[in-house]
C-alpha cells in the first residue's frame, strides 16, 4: 500500500479575491455541465474508477498559486471513493478561484485498486503591481478605489477593461470628455504591472443650454425643470458637462410633459462642443405632440360587486373629470383619492383592479385610449374588501422610552375602532418629527379580510441628551455666549436608585418631558433659566409647562434692566388643530444705572418693581411642519391681565397673531418655494398704565426689517432737558403685517426670500403712522449647525416716521459647538 503525501507546510494564504466575470461565466458553464450532462465513467484502458478509493491527489501545474488554497477547494478526499460528479465540480470550484485558465480533472488507477486523482491547471499570470500615470486634476487616491484590482490577482482583461471604463466615468463626472485612457500593454506583457495612461485633456463648461420643438411652453418655464445650468464665473456656478444628468434632464421634461396631457412627448438632446473643446451648448430636442383630455369614467365592483359607495360618488372624489386635461398626475392622486375614501372606514386591502392589463395582479385605472380625438376613456373597478378593526398595538425599539409615549402619537389606531389607513403616513411623521425618535415605520399583521389587524410599531430611538456650547450673533442682541443642558426625554418621577444611575444616566428619562438649563452669558444680555415641561399631562390630553429665570439687559447702554421671573402653565389640546392654556406669571424687575438724559418713562420706574399676570392663550395650528411650514396657517390669540395677583402695576395686554403659508411651486427635488402672511397685533386697554418694560416695541431682525432694534414707535421725554429724545419708549398699540416669498437658490441649505415689512406701533389705538420696508435676504441650512443657522436681510424703508431708527442690514447667526 502506498502511503498517502505527508501535508504541506502550514503557512498563511491570503484569502482569494473575486473571480472576474469571465472566469465566473466559465465556472458556472462547467458548473451546469456537470449537473446536466450524465456524467460518463472515468476510464483508464476503458475501466469505469467509480468507487474505487482514492489513494493519492495530485495538483499539477503550480508555480505561483499556494498548493493549501487549492487543496481547501476540493471536496475529493484521500481514502474516500471516487466519485466523478464529485471531481467535476472541483474543477469548477478551481475555476472559480480566477486564477487558472483551464482546469482538468482525471483519475489514474493504481496496482492495488485504487486511483491517483489528478488536477492539471495552467496558471494565469498574476499581477505584480498598479500605477496610474497621467492624472494632474484628479488625485491618484480619487482614482485607486475605482480599480477593482490589486497586486497579486490574476490578469483578468474584463476586470482591467470594467477599471479603465470606471476611470474614464470619473473624468467625465469631472467634465473631461476627451480623456483618453489606455493600458501600458509592454508593461503588462513584461513585467505584470497594470499601469493605466491618463491623457485628460481639457475641462467641457456647459455654456448654454437651448431647446428646439417646444411651442406649449416656453424656454423659460422649461429651464426650471431641469438640473443642468451654464457654466458662470461665481461660486457655485462652474458647471462642467455631464452626460448622465443630461439624460436625466431628459426624462424630467418629458415627464413634464407626460404630466400635463402630453403622453407621446419625447425629449433627446444634442451637444456641441467648440472648436477648441472648452465650452459646450446642449440642445433639448422635443416633440411636443398632442395633448390628451378625459372623455368618460366610469366606476364598478369588480365582477359585480355591490359598492358601499355609489359610482357617482366615488367619481366625485377624484381628482381626474370627464373634460380635464389627462395627467399621471392626476391619475395617481385620483386612485389614492378613491383608496383613502375606504381607507377611512377601516378598508385596508382596497384595491383598483386594471382588467385590461396582462397580468391580472396589476392594480390601478384602467385607460382606454382613443386615437382618433385624442381622448381617453378611464375604468375604475373596484375590488373593495373587507372592513378591519385595530386589534393588539404592539411597540418595539424603545428601549429607553415608555410604550405609552410612543402610543399617545398614533392616529386612526386606536384598539378596537377601524383603521383610518390615511392616518398611517401621518404617524409616522408624527413619530419621526418629535425629538425622541426616528425611523419609525408602521406594520400591519394578519391576513387580509381578518375582522381585527395586529398592528406592531418599531421606533429608532434618538440621542435626546445634549450639552450644547454655542455662539449667537445677531444685530439685535450683540454677542451671546450659551452652554445649553437639554433632555428631549426626560422623566421626573424615574428617580435614581443609586448614585451610579444618576451618573450614568440611567435616571429621569423615558417620560417625553423636557427639562432645560441655559445659560447664556452676552455682552449686551445675560440670561439664565431652568425650565419643565410635559406635553402629555399625566397621560391626557393637558400641557403643563414652567420655567425660571434671571435676565440683564443694557438697553441701547441708556439703562440697566433686571429681571428675576416665574411662570407656570397649564392648557388642554383639543384634537390637533384646537389648544388652550392658561398661566401665571410673577416677575421682579429691578431698572438701575439711569443716564441722565434718560427718558421720564425710565425714570418713573426706576428701582425695584414687581408684576404679577394671569393669561390666557388659544391657538389653531394646521401647518404642515414646525420646522419649516409649506402650507396651512397658524393662529394665537392671547389676553393677560397684569396686577391679578397683586403688584405695582394694573392693566390688560390683548395680543394676536396670525400666519398664513401657501406652496406656491415644488421642483423636481421636492424643494417647495412658499409664500407666508404674518399678521401681529396687540393693545393695552388702559392708556398710561403700563410700564415701559411691559409696553409693546417693533424695530429689528424678528419684528420689523430696515428699522434698528426698538427703532419704530414713539420716542420719550429726556428727564435733563424735557425736550424730545430718541429713545424708544414703546406704545400701547400694535399693528404689524408682512408678506414674504421664501425660496430655494442652491440644493437645500441656500434658499432666498424677498419681502415686505409694514405697521405702526402708536401710544394709542391708531393705524397712523405707517411705515413700510422691502428687502431681499438669504437663509443657510446646514445640518452640522443648527436648524436655522444664518438669516440675513437687507431692507429699504418706504415709508418712515422723522423719529424712527434706520438700518438697512439685519442679520442673526447662531453657531452652537457641541
Amino acid at each position: 500500500m502506498i502511503p498517502p503525501p505527508p501535508p504541506p507546510e502550514s503557512r498563511t494564504i491570503r484569502a482569494p479575491r473575486p473571480a472576474g466575470a469571465a472566469c465566473w461565466a466559465v465556472g458556472m458553464v462547467a458548473f451546469l455541465l456537470a449537473w446536466l450532462v450524465p456524467p460518463g465513467p472515468a476510464t483508464g484502458q476503458g475501466l469505469d474508477f467509480t468507487g474505487r478509493p482514492i489513494r493519492q491527489i495530485e495538483i499539477i501545474g503550480l508555480e505561483q498559486i499556494e498548493s493549501r488554497l487549492v487543496e481547501n477547494q476540493l471536496r475529493s478526499q484521500l481514502g474516500r471513493p471516487y466519485d466523478n460528479v464529485t471531481a467535476r465540480e472541483d474543477t469548477v470550484r478551481l475555476t472559480n478561484l480566477g486564477y487558472f485558465g483551464s482546469v482538468t480533472a482525471r483519475a489514474v488507477p493504481r496496482d492495488d485498486g485504487g486511483v491517483v486523482l489528478q488536477f492539471v491547471v495552467e496558471e494565469l499570470p498574476l499581477l505584480t503591481g498598479i500605477e496610474i500615470r497621467g492624472n494632474r486634476d484628479i488625485a491618484t487616491a480619487e482614482l485607486r478605489p475605482l480599480i477593482l484590482l490589486r497586486p497579486g490577482d490574476a490578469v483578468d482583461p474584463f476586470l482591467i477593461d470594467r477599471a479603465r471604463q470606471a476611470l474614464a466615468a470619473a473624468y467625465e463626472a469631472e467634465g473631461y470628455f476627451v480623456t483618453d485612457i489606455s493600458i501600458d500593454q509592454e508593461a503588462l506583457d513584461r513585467d505584470r504591472r497594470l499601469v493605466f495612461l491618463i491623457r485628460e485633456g481639457p475641462r467641457i463648461r456647459l455654456r448654454r443650454i437651448d431647446f428646439e420643438g417646444n411651442a406649449v411652453f416656453d424656454d423659460r418655464r422649461l429651464i426650471k425643470q431641469i438640473r443642468s445650468s451654464t457654466w458662470k464665473p461665481i461660486i457655485g456656478s462652474q458647471n462642467v458637462l455631464n452626460r448622465e444628468e443630461l439624460e436625466l434632464d431628459a426624462s424630467r421634461l418629458r415627464q413634464y410633459y407626460q404630466d400635463r396631457g402630453y403622453l407621446e412627448a419625447e425629449v433627446d438632446r444634442r451637444i456641441t462642443v467648440s472648436n477648441d473643446q472648452r465650452d459646450a451648448t446642449v440642445t433639448f430636442l422635443i416633440s411636443e405632440g398632442p395633448q390628451w383630455t378625459v372623455n368618460d369614467v366610469r366606476v364598478e365592483g369588480l365582477n359585480g360587486q355591490p359598492l358601499i359607495f355609489s359610482a357617482e360618488q366615488l367619481k366625485l372624489n377624484m381628482a381626474l373629470q370627464p373634460g380635464d386635461v389627462f395627467t399621471g398626475n392626476k391619475l395617481r392622486r385620483s386612485s389614492q383619492q378613491i383608496l383613502d375614501l375606504y381607507g377611512k372606514l377601516g378598508y385596508l386591502d382596497t384595491r383598483l383592479v386594471r382588467r385590461n392589463a396582462t397580468d391580472s395582479r396589476t392594480t390601478g385605472i384602467d385607460r382606454l385610449f382613443n386615437p382618433e380625438n385624442n381622448t381617453v376613456d378611464l375604468l375604475v373597478t373596484v375590488d373593495q374588501g373587507v372592513p378591519s378593526r385595530v386589534g393588539k398595538v404592539t411597540v418595539r425599539g424603545n428601549g429607553v422610552t415608555r410604550t405609552k409615549v410612543v402610543l399617545r402619537e398614533l392616529r386612526g389606531i386606536t384598539p378596537g375602532r377601524p383603521f383610518d389607513r390615511t392616518q398611517f403616513a401621518r404617524t409616522e411623521r408624527r413619530l419621526n418629527e418629535t425629538p425622541l425618535f426616528s425611523a419609525a415605520t408602521i406594520t400591519l399583521l394578519g391576513d387580509a379580510g381578518d375582522k381585527y389587524r395586529d398592528v406592531l410599531i418599531e421606533v429608532g430611538e434618538r440621542n435626546t441628551g445634549s450639552i450644547n456650547f454655542g455662539v449667537t450673533v445677531s444685530s439685535d442682541s450683540g454677542l451671546l455666549g450659551a452652554i445649553d443642558i437639554t433632555q428631549r426625554n426626560f422623566d421626573i418621577t424615574d428617580l435614581p436608585e443609586s448614585l451610579d444611575d444618576l451618573i450614568s444616566n440611567r435616571a429621569f428619562r423615558g417620560g417625553g418631558q423636557r427639562f432645560n438649563l441655559a445659560l447664556q452669558p452676552g455682552s449686551d444680555n445675560s440670561r439664565y433659566a431652568i425650565g419643565l415641561s410635559d406635553p402629555y399631562f399625566f397621560d391626557t390630553d393637558y400641557f403643563f409647562d414652567s420655567s425660571f429665570a434671571f435676565s440683564d439687559t443694557d438697553r441701547d447702554r441708556d439703562f440697566d434692566e433686571q429681571r428675576l421671573t416665574a411662570r407656570l402653565g397649564l392648557g388642554k389640546r383639543f384634537g390637533d388643530v384646537w389648544s388652550a392654556s392658561a398661566r401665571l406669571r410673577g416677575e421682579d424687575i429691578r431698572i438701575a444705572d439711569i443716564d441722565a438724559d434718560g427718558p421720564l418713562d425710565v425714570f418713573a420706574v426706576e428701582g425695584d418693581n414687581t408684576l404679577t399676570s394671569v393669561s390666557a392663550q388659544l391657538i389653531r395650528d394646521t401647518t404642515d411642519s414646525n420646522l419649516f411650514p409649506t402650507r396651512g396657517s397658524r393662529m394665537t390669540l392671547g389676553a393677560e391681565r397684569v396686577g391679578a395677583l397683586g403688584g405695582d402695576f394694573d392693566f390688560t395686554k390683548l395680543t394676536a397673531s396670525y400666519d398664513k403659508f401657501w406652496t406656491i411651486s415644488e421642483d423636481f427635488l421636492e424643494r417647495k418655494s412658499v409664500l407666508r402672511l404674518r399678521l401681529d397685533g396687540g393693545y393695552i386697554l388702559e392708556p398710561g398704565e403700563s410700564p415701559l418694560f411691559e409696553r409693546f416695541f417693533a424695530g429689528g431682525q424678528s419684528t420689523f426689517r430696515g428699522f434698528e432694534n426698538r427703532g419704530v414707535g414713539p420716542r420719550g421725554i429726556q428727564a435733563d432737558t424735557l425736550t424730545l429724545g430718541d429713545e424708544a419708549v414703546g406704545g400701547d398699540f400694535l399693528l404689524l403685517a408682512g408678506l414674504q416669498y421664501d425660496f430655494p437658490l442652491v440644493d437645500n441649505y441656500l434658499r432666498g426670500v424677498v419681502f415686505t415689512d409694514q405697521g405702526t406701533l402708536n401710544e394709542e389705538f391708531s393705524i397712523d403712522d405707517w411705515r413700510v420696508s422691502v428687502g431681499f435676504g438669504i437663509r443657510i441650512q446646514v445640518a452640522f449647525l443648527s436648524q436655522a443657522p444664518f438669516a440675513i436681510d437687507y431692507s429699504i424703508p418706504l415709508l418712515t416716521e422723522e423719529t424712527d431708527e434706520e438700518r438697512a442690514i439685519s442679520f442673526a447667526i447662531d453657531i452652537p459647538f457641541q
